[in-house]
């Protein structure tokens, strides 16, 4: 995932998002069955309730999930790209609170509100303006030019 990220800012491929996300999708797949097929045990007969929940999982988890990252890939910094990375964690932690009633402890709740501050944090630090020493010294800069 990370090489993917990375590597996609850096050469900008020229490829519609839908190709370009079906390449990685389908690429990190194959890259990934070998493993896969020597290590993990035989598939049981699957049924249609989980012949549905792997269509979901495909089309909402994966295709919907990496076109909505790789778009915003294109959109926004790097930085900014690197926090929301740790919304993950954070949204399947609430999730499991939520929908399985899973607990959370006070070291679990200061995770998440570390997690949010820093995510927050950032964000903010890349709306913000530059500092008023850096613009000044700038435009003296420009001046001397």
């Amino acid at each position: 995932m990370a090489s993917g990220t990375y590597l996609t800012r850096r050469w900008r491929p020229a490829a519609p998002l839908a190709a370009l996300t079906g390449w990685q999708l389908g690429l990190g797949g194959l890259m990934l069955a070998p493993l896969a097929w020597a290590l993990d045990p035989a598939l049981p007969a699957l049924g249609a309730a989980q012949w549905l929940g792997y269509g979901y999982l495909c089309l909402f988890g994966a295709l919907l999930a990496y076109l909505l990252w790789f778009r915003g890939l294109s959109r926004l910094s790097p930085v900014a790209v690197s926090s929301l990375g740790l919304l993950s964690p954070l949204t399947a932690v609430l999730l499991g609170w939520l929908l399985l009633g899973q607990a959370l402890g006070l070291l679990q709740l200061a995770g998440l509100a570390t997690v949010l501050a820093s995510v927050l944090a950032v964000q903010r630090s890349m709306a913000a303006p530059p500092p008023e020493s850096n613009s000044v010294m700038a435009g003296a800069a420009r001046a001397g030019s």
